[in-house]
């Protein structure tokens, strides 16, 4: 191709010379002669850049689309993102809301009406006990006041409060209760720990509202009541039932602890069965107060 190109181009300059001049020197012709080359060489060498920046132009283009394709997948992708990300948002939203409602000591949960019998036991139970227990049948929970069942500060049952435990226990042995577990959650008021000696043994509220409920457990085992129907928790001061007084003032209400009577399926643990003995192993036989 380039020889072709050059032949006319080399060809029209001579010609040119000629009907100029009708002859030509020699000197002439080989200067036209090398003109005509260098014309063609810069004709080449254009057309080979001009055939490289095509070329370069198509990877461009096809870079380009590839570009766009990924950027078309990325937003895609950002935008199934965006989604979820706001169904997160909607979730822990309705989840912090009910977490604040806790927090801020909501209405509990009605449990149903237990059994008739049960429930008519426990009225009986509150009558016979009025100093010391409160039944709300619509909860089915017992509520033992705690100024009458322990010492200011410390975890020690009182005597009075120790023997309604055990008639308690008896209600919740008797066949009407024994398909329900128990739940003792215990609870302080605002009032901080000060005293030297009850620190040394509950540094806060929460841990004497923990321990508390554990004493009351402690009793109504002794009495009889199995252990894997009971749960032991504490709420410290953050569940009152009552507006605390101003100034770490607390209030008597809210010193208490709780004793639920809850369903075996809305027990906290999926535990409580007796689990089966595991297979032997092969091989030989080895032995604010």
């Amino acid at each position: 191709m380039r020889s072709y190109l050059a032949r006319p181009l080399m060809l029209s300059v001579v010609g040119s010379l000629m009907m100029a001049g009708g002859c030509v020197s020699e000197k002439d012709y080989m200067e036209a002669r090398a003109a005509c080359t260098a014309a063609n060489a810069l004709l080449v060498n254009s057309q080979n850049a001009l055939h490289d920046e095509v070329v370069r132009n198509q990877n461009l283009e096809e870079a380009l689309k590839n570009y766009k394709a990924a950027v078309d997948s990325r937003n895609a992708q950002l935008e199934q993102l965006q989604i979820a990300h706001d169904k997160l948002g909607k979730n822990f939203k309705e989840l912090y809301d009910q977490y604040q409602k806790a927090m801020a000591g909501g209405t509990p949960q009605p449990i149903g009406p237990l059994p008739e019998p049960l429930d008519k036991a426990l009225r009986k139970f509150a009558k016979d006990n009025p100093e010391l227990i409160e039944y709300l049948p619509q909860y089915g929970m017992v509520k033992l006041k705690s100024d009458l069942t322990f010492a200011p500060g410390s975890v020690d049952i009182k005597t009075a409060s120790g023997d309604a435990l055990r008639q308690f226990v008896q209600i919740l042995n008797s066949a009407d209760a024994a398909r329900f577990n128990v739940y003792i959650a215990g609870h302080t008021d605002d009032i901080p720990i000060k005293k030297h000696e009850t620190f040394e043994q509950h540094p806060d509220n929460w841990y004497l509202s923990v321990h508390r409920a554990v004493a009351v457990e402690k009793v109504m085992t002794g009495a009889g009541l199995e252990p894997k129907r009971i749960g032991v928790m504490g709420f410290g001061e953050y569940h009152p039932i009552a507006p605390n007084a101003p100034g770490n003032k607390g209030n008597v209400l809210n010193r208490r602890v709780e004793i639920w009577i809850v369903p075996p399926d809305r027990f906290l643990t999926a535990g409580g069965q007796e689990a089966p003995a595991p297979a032997p192993a092969p091989g030989p036989a080895s032995g604010g107060e």
